[in-house]
């Protein structure tokens, strides 16, 4: 990783956490790029808690007309809001979905465990349809810094097998170890280890943040043809349905046709 990419987790961290992370210096236009950086990550406002976190820090010296810019996304509401497609509640696999339904409806679970699953559903959802995600990998972190000695790790070890997430849940730990660093101890539900696949994966989330996700609709011309908004954007999918395949197969195939139905849906009528 460059220096900005180390200092952009690390900032990420402390934000995340409340906790010093050591900070290297950074030139003016390095700031810049790292405040671009979280942005295209959707995670401003959690790097500059990180950097009022560390503030006090010798190389922590972000230049004045940034800091303005950086501190109005702070007073930015985030609406919340997500594409049904990455709601965590629900599968496009028939069987798996009616597995997830069962699990959602026992009644002996406790808050905690659920939510995990949750969050680890959303996970692979956002992978699946978007891409690495960053700032739902810092949420997950804080989570299970926050409830994880309530998680009955026993039961969601069970459900993610119930689910065929071993695999995503894989990945999943092994960017919560690289972004957030956190120790395997934290992690009982996944079996870290060496995968130079996930490597692979993890470098992915360094480049730019892709548009083709909110860019794969398709819409009705003053002529009888139907077109997207991004001409690309459905090869985009297509490759990256065969990319992560082998993390979620079982649920990879009908949550593409799923996305293309979802696409559809922006025809006028």
């Amino acid at each position: 990783m460059t220096i900005i990419e180390r200092n952009f987790f690390r900032l990420l961290r402390a934000g995340a956490f409340g906790k010093q992370e050591q900070i290297e210096p950074l030139s003016a236009w390095k700031w810049h790029r790292l405040y671009q950086l979280s942005l295209m990550h959707d995670v401003e406002q959690t790097v500059y808690k990180g950097i009022e976190c560390c503030k006090d820090q010798f190389f922590v010296q972000v230049p004045e007309e940034l800091q303005e810019k950086w501190a109005v996304t702070m007073t930015d509401a985030d609406d919340g809001e997500e594409n049904e497609l990455l709601a965590a509640d629900h599968l496009t696999n028939p069987l798996l979905n009616k597995r997830l339904q069962s699990i959602l409806d026992e009644v002996d679970t406790n808050t905690e465990t659920r939510r995990l699953l949750l969050l680890l559903l959303g996970m692979a959802r956002f992978i699946m349809n978007a891409g690495i995600p960053v700032k739902r990998t810092c949420e997950l972190a804080v989570y299970i810094r926050e409830h994880g000695s309530k998680v009955d790790y026993e039961r969601i070890g069970t459900w993610i097998k119930r689910l065929k997430l071993e695999p995503m849940v894989q990945l999943t730990g092994v960017l919560l170890t690289k972004i957030m660093e956190m120790d395997d101890d934290e992690l009982p539900f996944v079996n870290l280890g060496s995968d130079k696949v996930t490597d692979r994966q993890f470098r992915e989330i360094l480049k730019l943040k892709n548009s083709h996700a909110e860019d794969w609709y398709f819409s009705q011309g003053k002529n009888i043809f139907v077109h997207t908004s991004n001409p690309s954007a459905m090869l985009w999918h297509m490759r990256r349905s065969a990319r992560y395949m082998r993390y979620y197969p079982s649920e990879m195939l009908t949550n593409f046709f799923a996305s293309f139905a979802h696409s559809l849906s922006h025809i006028e009528e």
